[in-house]
């Protein structure tokens, strides 16, 4: 069993999710019937409290990022926004509170938000205190080539969106929920992700550049990339994905995490591995789970112990001075009560050999010495992957 269940995982961040839009829609209600703020919000007149519907923002052209249109200083709140155009601009110093973006392009030369705030933390209502509305920003089939520099985007819901060529740096995205989406180059910097839910997302081509360290914690959660090619250019593709996660989760000491998405990497890996690469990786799967399943060892043992068991049967055993050796002919004659008598001596014999303590009441015949030698000798191996798979996961 895996540190992490991924259904269960998905199911709780599901019902997270929809309290989180229930939260939202009331919020929104409530604020846009009364327009009551706290004083640290001035909405913008021109930007606030309203529903822009098939509107361009910036200019339609291609720009550079040092030609890109500023909007500085506004606080833009409560505001639908609906198969709307930003293009070559740069947010800075700006708050969205309880905006919705719906069927949006953020493209062109690309959307900057620079120390933007998309989340009212604090409630207005009283007492407030030790109460927090954590009102994010919902953004739902949208298009996004952005930058977020010092952002706060916590809270903040990505629907069904396509997040290409986009960074960000040095900004807060404590529980933000990714789900049903696709995730394209995109580039991580110095961020928490402390609570975030990424769910049936596809991702690929994920990098962290950290200069300090990125953030995440228990909560943190990523779900199982799903597939769409099947090839090896995916596999290999979304075994790196894996394993810049894994990292990540290593670095913030989350040992048991780090575990399940190493484990993910490596089942990836071995579909981009040739024959005898591939084969010792099976090998590796089975004996151990890529040392993150102690449950491997014991029913990976349990199987060669059956397996030199039946083996003996048929290359022969002295059972008491008796010889019991079987053919294909005589097993089809021979009655049940005798198969389970003659096969528990031969298991008996096998679990002896595997686990090096020797014989009881039967041994192997001559020409079964070889048989008996290997299976003492992987016996010896699995004990000793079994053991040390069990305490690194104890120790985790």
């Amino acid at each position: 069993m895996g540190y992490i269940n991924f259904k269960e995982e998905c199911f709780t961040a599901n019902e997270q999710l929809k309290n989180r839009i229930l939260n939202n829609e009331n919020l929104f209600n409530k604020i846009t019937s009364s327009k009551k703020l706290s004083k640290e919000f001035t909405p913008s007149n021109e930007l606030s409290f309203k529903c822009f519907k098939e509107r361009t923002f910036g200019n339609s052209y291609y720009k550079n990022e040092k030609d890109f249109i500023t909007i500085e200083n506004k606080n833009i709140i409560c505001s639908k926004f609906y198969k709307c155009n930003f293009n070559n601009l740069k947010f800075k110093n700006c708050k969205f509170i309880g905006c919705i973006f719906e069927d949006c392009n953020f493209e062109k030369g690309g959307v900057i938000f620079e120390k933007c705030i998309l989340i009212k933390e604090d409630s207005d209502e009283y007492p407030n205190l030790n109460r927090k509305d954590n009102w994010g920003c919902t953004f739902k089939n949208c298009k996004m080539y952005v930058k977020f520099i010092s952002s706060n985007i916590g809270f903040a819901i990505f629907d069904n969106c396509f997040i290409y060529n986009s960074s960000f740096q040095i900004s807060n995205m404590t529980s933000v929920v990714i789900i049903n989406s696709e995730l394209k180059n995109l580039n991580f910097e110095d961020i928490s992700l402390f609570g975030a839910k990424i769910i049936n997302t596809y991702i690929i081509d994920l990098e962290f550049t950290d200069k300090n360290q990125s953030k995440l914690d228990e909560q943190t959660f990523v779900d199982r990339i799903p597939l769409r090619y099947r090839n090896r250019n995916e596999y290999e593709g979304l075994y790196m994905v894996y394993e810049t996660l894994a990292n990540k989760f290593n670095n913030n000491s989350l040992k048991n995490n780090f575990g399940e998405y190493y484990f993910l990497c490596k089942n990836m890996q071995r579909k981009t591995l040739n024959f005898l690469p591939k084969t010792v990786s099976y090998l590796y799967l089975l004996s151990s789970g890529y040392g993150e399943r102690p449950l491997y060892s014991i029913l990976f043992s349990l199987f060669l112990i059956l397996f030199f068991a039946i083996l003996y049967l048929f290359l022969g055993l002295d059972v008491n001075d008796n010889l019991v050796q079987y053919t294909i002919n005589s097993l089809m004659s021979t009655s049940f009560l005798d198969f389970i008598n003659d096969f528990n001596e031969a298991f008996n014999l096998s679990v002896g050999m595997f686990a090096g303590i020797g014989l009881i009441n039967c041994q192997p015949i001559p020409k079964a010495y070889f048989a008996s030698n290997i299976e003492m000798l992987v016996g010896v191996v699995m004990v000793g992957i079994g053991t040390s798979t069990l305490i690194r996961k104890l120790i985790k």
